[in-house]
């Protein structure tokens, strides 16, 4: 019987970080080749919490000459939630469930996406990989949740874009749904009796 649900962020619940920020610089004149090398360099530190989202902005700097607070303000303005998956999300938590979500995310773009989608109302624990200091698929980062949901794995259903982070949640009994849009999770849903 499931009595827990996490989520995953990016691509479920709102945007992906990665894709808006080659939007937001190629907005500013940087080509996406540049932008995606920028964001390898920084992206295994900043979401592990290991580097902090102003080292990504001090080497954007670099390759441009707009104002570097233009930039990060289009970054933050194109970090959106889905407002239809966010009312799914309120409706299961009236049915009772407990939720979660677990996003590979920065301390400081956690915080953003947080906020836009009043996240803390809505969910009873809301992670980054920064938070934890460990990435999905890692078990960790999936035991730490359950641990702090008081949730039992057998009784936890976890939602999640990605089919590697999915079944690394299965290997540890979670049973996962993979996203593909809003519709079809509805159906997965009503299918195992969650909605």
């Amino acid at each position: 019987m499931i009595n827990t649900i996490i989520i995953d962020f990016g691509g479920v619940l709102g945007t992906n970080s990665d894709l808006i920020f080659i939007v937001a610089l190629s907005k500013n004149g940087i080509s996406k080749d540049t932008a995606l090398e920028i964001w390898e360099k920084h992206w295994p530190k900043m979401r592990v919490g290991d580097e902090h989202v102003e080292a990504i902005w001090k080497t954007v700097e670099k390759y441009t000459t707009s104002n570097i607070k233009k930039i990060t303000d289009d970054y933050n303005e194109l970090i959106g939630v889905s407002h239809d998956m966010l009312n799914l999300c309120k409706d299961m938590k009236k049915r009772g469930y407990k939720m979660g979500v677990l996003a590979n995310e920065t301390f400081e773009w956690m915080d953003i996406k947080r906020e836009k989608g009043k996240l803390n109302e809505i969910f009873d624990v809301v992670y980054s990989s920064a938070d934890l200091k460990f990435l999905k698929p890692l078990k960790e980062s999936y035991l730490k949740t359950l641990e702090s949901l008081n949730a039992k794995p057998g009784e936890t259903l976890f939602i999640d874009n990605k089919e590697k982070n999915t079944k690394a949640a299965e290997k540890l009994g979670i049973k996962s749904l993979v996203f593909k849009n809003i519709t079809q999770l509805k159906k997965d849903l009503t299918e195992i009796k969650v909605i």
